[in-house]
Parts: C-alpha cells; sequence; structure tokens
C-alpha cells in the first residue's frame, strides 16, 4: 500500500502547531459558560429551522389537497 505526501509548502511544522493551538483554544471555549451559552444557541437555532420546516411541510401538504394534487 502506497501512501502519498501532501507537501504543505513553506509552513513546516509550524503549521501542526497553529492547527492544535485553535483545537486547544476552540476546546477551552466549549468547556466554558460561553460555550455552553453557544452550543444552546445553536442548538435553539436548529430546532427552530425544524419546527418552520415542519410547518412548511404540512401547509404545501394542505394545500396541495386542496387543489387536488400531492405537492
Amino acid at each position: 500500500m502506497q501512501f502519498r505526501q501532501f507537501k504543505m509548502g513553506s509552513a513546516g511544522p509550524s503549521a501542526g502547531i497553529g492547527c492544535g493551538g485553535i483545537l486547544a483554544v476552540l476546546g477551552l471555549v466549549l468547556v466554558s459558560p460561553v460555550g455552553e451559552w453557544l452550543i444552546k444557541g445553536i442548538g435553539g437555532v436548529l430546532i427552530l429551522i425544524g419546527v418552520l420546516v415542519v410547518l412548511t411541510v404540512i401547509y404545501r401538504w394542505v394545500r396541495g389537497r386542496r387543489r387536488g394534487g400531492y405537492l
């Protein structure tokens, strides 16, 4: 089995250090109270979008049945 190595240009080992640092900061944010607020906010927005999609589908389904067709 042959593995291909991607060239990172002149980034070198600093690219790994930068990515690790970003992941560490992101992890610290997610375990802080700000992260809790962020996760709850994203979850609330996704629930709202899901409810809107369900209501839109039900509306289009009912409207389509009145015309005699299905959607």
